[in-house]
């Protein structure tokens, strides 16, 4: 991206928080995703030092790492996407200007939504059918649809952020 780009995505992104459509989201979600980090972090280290110092790991460890990076994952996706902060390959950006520009912006927002839309639909159906097999983990025997489900209504709400992102192009 463009410095001159990255500058207006982050001006747009500025005015969708100052509308005050994400500000309390923002924050209950970068906490969510805060905590979950802290958790892996501290995990990861607690089981490490006790393997090696008292030779006994920590049961579940890993699946408890696993579950909580997915859900950082999808905890940050919303906050990423608000503050428009994917990663960007811009190939032939700096040689559009003007309404191409614009038309550009407005296919790839579009896509974007399409895309976290069709996530959150597909981890829906797959949360469902985890939940009617009960399946679970395999050391702790954690169910594993609440963790699907969870991910699936985060991918809503990108969606629906992607969407007030969308709408802010028609609005200039």
């Amino acid at each position: 991206m463009s410095d001159a780009a990255g500058i207006e995505a982050q001006k747009a992104a500025g005015e969708v928080a100052q509308a005050g459509q994400l500000r309390g989201a923002e924050w209950l979600l970068g906490i969510a995703a805060s905590l979950l980090m802290l958790l892996i972090i501290g995990l990861t280290f607690v089981e490490v030092f006790t393997r090696y110092v008292f030779a006994r790991p920590i049961k579940g460890a890993s699946e408890i790492i696993q579950v909580a990076m997915a859900l950082m994952i999808f905890t940050g996706l919303p906050l990423i996407t608000a503050r428009r902060g994917h990663v960007t390959v811009s190939l032939i950006e700096s040689a559009l200007r003007g309404t191409s520009k614009r038309i550009v912006d407005v296919l790839v927002d579009l896509c974007s939504l399409v895309a976290v839309s069709l996530i959150a639909w597909r981890l829906f159906i797959h949360a469902q059918s985890l939940l009617d097999s009960k399946e679970a983990t395999v050391v702790l025997q954690l169910p594993t649809a609440p963790m699907v489900f969870a991910m699936s209504a985060l991918a809503a709400v990108t969606a629906v952020v992607q969407l007030v992102m969308l709408t802010k192009h028609f609005k200039r």
